[in-house]
């Protein structure tokens, strides 16, 4: 049977001594969680100092829960996309060739432990806006909205680069002629997409 809690060869082949290390770096996504949740805290505590006649609206908490989930969202669509429906890589594809049924299901676990990631990130992401439901001191752009989602999952994609490029994990293609021009053209696209989120951002009108 090849389920991880009976097939002790899966088992075997996740639980090794490589577990923390994939682990935590799998984990490594998490980490725009503080410098994000800051800049959301951050805000609140600038407005209550500002200009209480006519304190600007505030942009910082959108951005901040806007990139969050867009994040989430882009490594949803790159685990359900690239890694379920296209099947063009998985999580340990270029390391361990899912080309076994054991194979399959270890490089399974890891998609799963990579798409918990992603769902934090989001639920962060809502529940940073669900926060901000009843403030009135908010610059609810939808320029800043979208432009966030663009960004944030282009930030996605640029951290996923480091699976590329610095950990070896997968490429954006595992079975092509030249993987590494499908891993930059993903970087150079993932930048892109920053910039022209970052650009849909920068558009909004200044309102007080």
């Amino acid at each position: 049977m090849l389920c991880v809690s009976c097939n002790l060869n899966i088992q075997e082949g996740i639980y090794n001594e490589n577990f923390t290390e994939i682990f935590l770096k799998t984990l490594l996504p998490l980490v725009v969680l503080i410098p994000l949740i800051l800049l959301y805290n951050h805000s609140k505590v600038r407005n209550s100092l500002g200009d209480t006649e006519k304190p600007k609206l505030l942009k910082a908490p959108v951005i901040a829960y806007s990139l969050l989930i867009g994040i989430g969202m882009g490594g949803f669509v790159d685990g359900i996309v690239l890694h379920q429906l296209l099947q063009w890589h998985q999580m340990l594809s270029n390391q361990l060739a899912p080309v076994t049924l054991e194979a399959k299901s270890i490089n399974m676990f890891w998609d799963g432990v990579f798409e918990a990631v992603t769902w934090i990130l989001t639920l962060a992401g809502i529940i940073l806006m669900w926060l901000s439901r009843k403030r009135t001191d908010l610059d609810l752009s939808n320029k800043i909205f979208i432009g966030g989602l663009i960004a944030g999952w282009g930030i996605f994609n640029v951290m996923d680069s480091a699976n590329h490029f610095i950990f070896r994990y997968h490429n954006v293609r595992d079975n092509v002629p030249n993987p590494e021009a499908w891993n930059i053209g993903f970087l150079i696209m993932a930048i892109l997409m920053v910039l022209i989120g970052w650009g849909i951002m920068r558009m909004n009108t200044r309102r007080t």
